[in-house]
């Protein structure tokens, strides 16, 4: 019997028990939409992660504060004020790898416009800014070089701001006088949207100049930075730029080659990788988890092929009279809970895809999904292996039966 013979044979059995087949291939249905659809949430997450570091800034360097110690114990990353206006001057003028650098000193602030108010991310920031971190103005103007050096009370705002205090796009706010920390700034600008990156909202953020949120957040006199961005000349200098930087401010800080760095240099593409793979442990969790239908699945095909051996050894018997061989039973029942397991995986595909579909709808802010061919390709392959690894007892079983047992049987 050719494998052509075998698969018509086989759906002659399955369309014999219709209810019972498609029972069975419920559970490889639900199994692999399982997988497609909570593989693609991982995935998903995975795609937009990149496409917001991305934008974050081409061939991008970030020199963040180190660690503070309160005897030997660490007080978390970037709690040091190890960086200054002086150690991004240094960089400006020693570094040969550096286009261009952008420093920024961040807090907590309040924000308030009439009745309404937010809790929002105030930065200080250079015109460099905007080019280095790749921003876009939607309205209005960011920050100038005349605003940094005149420590000018303005301010550009993010679209997540402009939709807390001022409702969205009903009232412009370029040329409104809002509140931060209880003092009075000019809204200037308005920026374009960039949406949610790993777990922060780029959106979030008030943008002032550097000089005034040194002076008033952090006191007359203060130079401390909360982070250096620099923006390499290329892609492929991106390690030696890392490198370079390195040196000039462990020259800077005074530091002997025993101690260690006061500092972190950290590129676009390691932040990205340490979320990725982050992310990519998640989708493997979730689709960990779905496979486990899969095997219920399976179990459930082995169940029903031993059923249906048990109900067909007489026919078994028959077909082993008339010249059969243990190969052609073999084949014919295994090629059955293959077929079973198969249509139950496309079935499940296509429902797999629906629900991703429908989630990515529902949730379109909270999360985005993505039904890659590799996913597909993976379900299908493993609703296949399934079929063949649970229909190989039933198929053996009855393939080793005796034929005048078998004909015996009633």
């Amino acid at each position: 019997m050719n494998i052509i013979q075998s698969i018509r044979v086989a759906l002659q059995g399955l369309t014999a028990n219709k209810l019972r087949s498609s029972l069975t291939m419920l559970g490889i249905i639900i199994g692999v939409a399982a997988v497609i659809a909570l593989v693609s949430v991982g995935q998903g997450a995975q795609a937009a992660v990149t496409q917001r570091f991305q934008s974050l800034g081409s061939n991008l360097l970030v020199i963040s504060p180190g660690a503070a110690f309160s005897g030997r114990v660490s007080q978390g990353a970037a709690s040091a004020q190890s960086l200054t206006n002086e150690d991004a001057q240094a960089i400006a003028q020693l570094a040969t790898l550096v286009e261009a650098i952008a420093p920024e000193y961040s807090t907590r602030a309040q924000v308030v416009y009439g009745n309404k108010n937010t809790q929002t991310n105030a930065l200080g920031v250079t015109p460099e800014y905007l080019t280095v971190r790749n921003w876009q103005v939607a309205r209005g103007r960011f920050i100038d070089r005349q605003d940094v050096e005149s420590l000018a009370k303005v301010c550009a705002l993010g679209s997540t701001v402009v939709e807390d205090l001022f409702g969205g796009n009903y009232l412009d706010p370029v040329g409104k006088t809002i509140k931060i920390n209880r003092q009075n700034y000019q809204v200037v600008g308005v920026m374009a949207s960039k949406g949610q990156t790993g777990f922060t909202n780029e959106d979030d953020q008030v943008f002032i100049p550097l000089s005034t949120a040194q002076v008033k957040f952090g006191g007359a006199g203060n130079t401390s930075l909360g982070a250096i961005n620099a923006q390499v000349v290329s892609a492929e200098m991106m390690d030696f730029a890392q490198a370079e930087l390195t040196a000039i401010l462990r020259a800077r800080h005074g530091l002997s080659p025993s101690q260690s760095d006061d500092f972190t240099v950290r590129s676009q593409v390691q932040i990205m990788e340490m979320v990725q793979q982050t992310t990519g442990t998640f989708t493997i969790l979730l689709g960990s988890i779905a496979a486990i239908s899969l095997m219920v699945g399976g179990i459930g095909i082995m169940n029903i092929m031993l059923v249906s051996v048990t109900e067909r050894t007489r026919e078994i018997g028959i077909r082993k009279a008339v010249g059969a061989k243990r190969r052609d039973i073999l084949m014919q029942f295994l090629v059955e809970a293959v077929v079973l397991s198969g249509m139950g995986g496309v079935a499940g595909v296509l429902v797999g895809w629906g629900s991703a579909q429908l989630l990515s709808r529902l949730a379109s802010e909270l999360l985005s999904t993505l039904v890659t061919p590799g996913s597909v390709i993976m379900a299908l392959g493993v609703s296949v292996a399934i079929g063949l690894f649970f229909g190989i007892y039933p198929a053996n079983r009855a393939a080793r039966l005796n034929p005048i047992e078998a004909l015996r049987h009633e």
